[in-house]
């Protein structure tokens, strides 16, 4: 720029030179329009004179200055190459054509004033190109030759404009400010433009002050502050460089907010370029537009560009807002992570471990894969970023790790906000009264099996080109491929399994009312249980744990008891629930210890001694039913001895009948009502303990109740409901006595009902001294211990207190002898008691009524002998034992067992008895005397048949006849007595007529001849006679 300032002046020469300008301008100021009209080439204050600036300077026209009414005239190119997300390298380049002279104390005289104004250069305009090119070696201060010159002075006015400028963006370092010969900056239509900025004195000819303008181009290095730019705090700028990139190639876009002032008669524009991961994918604010950019590697990109004209508005500084949204570059190998919502974004493993009832806990693994930013701000977790500096829709797993690594997020904000730590309540929410407390979450650094790959501290591998804990380049970078996982286990607390379980098994409802203990007695009894929840099932048992508005899956580990089992003999039963819809409800389990029915049962002999082959053996091992009967019939008098009295003949008896269940084959169809397509019940053999257990259940709220007809009268009493319950009240102890009721009055209005009917020849029937004792022992209903086994049996005791039942006829003697002589009137039945109805009963008392009728039939056929009177001929009776096998449904298989003892009557005695099949024994009591007759029941294919022969002992018959007897004997007294007396009055009345005779004979008396003579009188009064004959 040599041939700008080529004339210099001496510091001594100035003041004359400023009169004499002062006087040509002050000339020029009463001719202004010779002035602006004369078109000259050059100022008058350039001109080459010792008094003048020197130069070169062409006229000065208001039609050249671009910014009228403005001192300044500016147009400046502003080059943002971001570095880094803090670091710039900031390169501006201005084209000056016109700049303030305020600053420029050479100026402010008034003498220099009129001097400017003679050249057209007024009050309010700034000082064209060529008068400050002119002007570069004069000292600002006239007076004063160590002051700036006007070229330092304007170089520093532009270096204190440039910091004034970047004051708002940070710290920067000193600009570095040189003059250009040519810079590049948009025209009025934006197109980028070379500007020659170097004066060729021989071509500047174009009369323009203006042109060419001063340039100069300014270097500086700006740091970003990260708390006001990005809004964080506490994160270096390497770790924030890392973490923009990472959220970048995550999905996010970064924003940036930059403000510039951009003063009166001043033009800016303004190029950002972002970092080399970043493109620029909108400039907003003040409006801008995206331009297309290749960098170095090839790869194309945005950078953002703003165009701020402020040069014909002279009223004041105008404010322009940068800003800048930011995404990510793409590369190659490098794609941006697109994840949708609906994708899996929580992998939850909930482990409840029942192994000890009383010390459950909860465990509880959440495995993050991503989370929507929705879900986060509506769980109440801090975002990454402010709202208004970054754009975050999904944080990933890898995201998690580079923010924890880099410090851009606090574990403990995601881990105390993410809603699973609720869990552990909801799950115990199926115990009434119970809380569960999770413990605070620890994170998993890496993970092991059978946990995914992951962790915090995961090592990428395959897939991934740069980073280690988090990928930031390669197919995997920064998606969710490797979850981050956390961790909580609750304190222990007591939960059975039947409370899990109990009300959250859907249409399940038998294990629905389960509770307790009593899960591991059905199970341990041999009960498998099967089921498969339904989605509307698992969604409220498993589904409802999990936080709302994620896609998540769920897998449910439940430690079992010790006590219980799958049907695979696993130690846990594992439920899946997934985002897809594909869950996994399949529920098995069984007893770890169950009860096995393939053994024997005896009367007395304990199970663990109780053999097929054992004596008392009541069901062998290869029964699944067994229950047996014991039969007690006491015959403690059959009488004929009122007779003539009852017209009829008594019984007194006594029956005591106990059905002893062990086990019952359980059939198919009783689960039908429980079994559905996806739900089962499987239990082979009920043993007497389950269904104690089930009474027990039944005792605690309203239990089941099987329905049966006792009759069809008609009558109130004939439909029965028998509770299946224990309980005392209202269970079957209690049902037991309602049904004595029921049956008494069933036979007393059968009673009434024979009497009513016309022509049955049944007269009165009194049923009043006929009782049923219906017991179902409370003992054997209940059980102490939590085992299950078959070897105590539940009883049902039937009792018939001893009752007389005395049966003849109705009609008096005096009716029957005129029936029989062919009159009137039938004879008619007369029943002082019944027969008891019993189903269970009639098999062995039939044949033991038969027997006593059998007996008055073998009166007639007697042989008699010193013992008594023995039936001639054996007596058969056919026992009715098939009726025995498969009593009830043919699935039960229940056959009965079990044994019927008959005491005979005093007196009566059962002689040479046997059996087809040698079940009967008999034995004489040793305190009664009576004959103890015993049945063994067993059933089987073909019916028994028995026989004997009946003894009735002496005494028996004499106490039968003994009233015949004592008749007979006051019959013959009487007529015996009545002869003697008949012969007495006879012998007397022969005495007198011969009296009479010998009176009236002429011989006189004569009397009759001795027929006995006395022969001795002994000492004790015995007289001895001897008959005489008569000669």
């Amino acid at each position: 720029m040599a041939e700008r300032h080529a004339k210099t002046h001496s510091r001594y020469e100035w003041p004359v030179s400023a009169i004499i300008l002062s006087v040509l301008f002050m000339v020029q100021a009463f001719a202004p329009v010779a002035v602006s009209d004369a078109g000259f080439d050059e100022m008058t204050i350039c001109q080459d004179s010792p008094s003048t600036l020197g130069g070169i300077c062409d006229d000065r026209t208001d039609g050249n200055d671009g910014t009228t009414d403005v001192t300044d005239w500016v147009e400046g190119m502003f080059h943002f190459n971001m570095t880094s997300p803090t670091e710039i390298q900031f390169q501006a380049s201005w084209a000056i054509r016109e700049w303030d002279k305020s600053g420029m104390g050479l100026f402010n005289s008034a003498s220099m004033a009129n001097a400017l104004q003679s050249d057209n250069i007024m009050a309010n305009d700034g000082l064209p190109a060529d008068v400050l090119r002119s002007a570069f070696d004069e000292n600002t201060d006239p007076s004063d030759v160590s002051s700036p010159t006007i070229q330092e002075s304007l170089l520093s006015e532009i270096d204190g404009s440039i910091s004034s400028f970047l004051s708002n963006w940070g710290g920067s370092s000193t600009p570095d400010t040189t003059w250009s010969d040519r810079i590049f900056i948009p025209d009025d239509s934006g197109s980028i433009s070379g500007v020659d900025c170097e004066l060729d004195p021989l071509l500047d000819s174009d009369g323009n002050a203006f042109e060419p303008p001063i340039c100069i181009s300014t270097n500086v290095n700006i740091t970003l502050p990260i708390s006001s730019t990005y809004g964080l705090n506490g994160v270096s700028a390497s770790n924030l460089d890392t973490a923009l990139e990472g959220l970048l190639v995550m999905g996010s876009q970064i924003t940036t907010n930059f403000d510039v002032r951009v003063n009166p008669g001043h033009k800016g524009t303004y190029s950002i370029q972002p970092p080399s991961y970043a493109t620029v994918v909108d400039a907003g604010g003040w409006v801008g537009e995206e331009i297309d950019e290749v960098a170095d590697d090839g790869s194309t990109y945005k950078s953002g560009f703003w165009s701020v004209d402020n040069r014909v508005n002279p009223s004041g500084v105008l404010q322009a807002d940068l800003d800048m949204k930011m995404g990510y570059r793409d590369t190659d190998g490098t794609d941006v992570v697109e994840v949708s919502p609906l994708d899996k974004s929580l992998d939850l493993r909930v482990s409840v471990d029942l192994s000890d009832e009383s010390n459950s806990f909860i465990e509880v693994v959440a495995g993050i894969y991503q989370i929507q930013s929705s879900s986060l701000n509506s769980w109440g977790v801090p975002p990454l970023m402010p709202a208004n500096k970054a754009t975050i829709p999904v944080i990933t797993s890898d995201g998690i790790r580079m923010a924890y690594h880099t410090g851009l997020m606090d574990l403990e904000d995601l881990s105390s906000n993410i809603p699973v730590s609720g869990i552990g309540q909801a799950l115990a929410s199926s115990k009434e009264g119970l809380n569960v407390a999770m413990g605070d979450f620890t994170w998993t650094s890496v993970t092991q099996a059978p946990l995914d790959p992951g962790g915090l501290n995961h090592t990428h591998g395959f897939g991934c080109s740069r980073g280690v804990y988090y990928c930031m380049e390669g197919a995997v970078a920064m998606d969710d491929s490797y979850p981050v996982y956390m961790r909580s286990v609750s304190h222990t607390f007591p939960l059975s399994l039947a409370d899990l379980l109990g009300g959250n098994l859907g249409d399940s409802g038998f294990m629905n009312s389960v509770s307790g203990d009593d899960l591991g007695k059905l199970l341990n009894s041999g009960l498998q249980f099967s089921t498969v929840l339904s989605d509307d099932a698992m969604e409220s048992f498993v589904g409802d744990l999990l936080p709302n508005g994620v896609s998540a899956d769920l897998t449910m580990t439940i430690v079992l008891p010790t006590w219980a089992t799958t049907m695979s003999g696993g130690d846990s039963i594992v439920l899946t629930y997934r985002s897809s819809g594909n869950h996994d409800g399949s529920i098995g389990i069984t007893g770890s210890e169950s009860f096995s029915w393939d053994h024997a049962i005896c009367k007395n002999t304990a199970n663990e001694f109780c053999f097929d082959n054992t004596p008392d053996v009541v069901c062998p091992s290869t029964s699944k039913s067994c229950g047996y009967v014991e039969v007690d019939l006491d015959l403690a008098d059959v009488s004929f001895a009122s007779l003539p009295v009852t017209k009829g003949v008594s019984v007194e008896f006594a029956l005591s009948v106990d059905l002893t269940i062990h086990r019952i084959a359980v059939p198919d169809s009783l689960f039908d009502s429980l079994n559905s397509g996806s739900t089962n019940l499987n239990l082979d053999v009920l043993p007497s303990d389950l269904l104690r257990a089930l009474l027990e259940i039944g005792s605690r709220g309203d239990p089941l109740e099987l329905e049966f007809a006792l009759c069809d009268n008609g009558k109130s009493y004939c439909e029965q409901r028998m509770p299946f319950s224990s309980h005392n009240s209202t269970g079957l102890p209690a049902y037991a006595n309602s049904l004595e009721r029921d049956i008494e009055y069933l036979i007393r209005d059968a009673s009434k009902e024979l009497m009513d009917e016309e022509g049955n020849g049944v007269g009165n029937v009194d049923m009043s001294g006929l009782s049923v004792d219906i017991q179902f022992p409370y003992s054997m209903l209940t059980d102490s211990d939590d085992s299950i086994d078959d070897e105590r049996g539940i009883v049902l005791s039937v009792d018939i207190p001893s009752v007389r039942i005395t049966a003849g006829m109705a009609n008096s003697w005096l009716e029957m002898i005129d029936i029989l002589r062919g009159g009137e009137g039938d004879l008619e039945l007369a029943i002082e008691a019944t027969e008891p109805g019993s189903a269970l009963v009639a098999p062995f008392l039939s044949p033991m009524v038969s027997a006593m009728s059998g007996l008055t039939d073998a009166l007639s056929n007697s042989m008699v002998s010193a013992e008594g009177v023995r039936t001639p001929d054996a007596i058969s009776i056919d026992a009715p034992t098939s009726k025995l096998s498969n009593i009830g449904s043919s699935e039960l298989g229940l056959s009965l067992y079990g044994f019927v003892t008959v005491t005979m009557p005093l007196g009566v005695m059962l002689e040479d008895l046997s059996s087809s099949k040698g079940r009967l024994t008999s034995d004489i009591d040793n305190v009664s005397k009576r004959q103890v007759i015993t049945y063994e029941i067993a059933p089987g294919i073909n019916d028994d048949r028995m026989e004997f022969t009946a003894l009735l002992s002496p005494m028996w018959i004499i106490s039968q006849i003994q009233f015949y007897l004592i008749g007979l004997l006051l019959l013959s007294l009487w007529r015996v007595r009545r002869r003697m007396t008949r012969r007495k009055r006879k012998r007397r009345a022969a005495a007198l007529e011969a009296l009479e005779e010998s009176v009236a004979s002429p011989m006189g008396y004569v009397p009759p001849q001795p027929t006995v003579e006395v022969l001795q009188v002994t000492d004790n009064g015995i007289v001895i006679k001897r008959r005489l004959v008569a000669t």
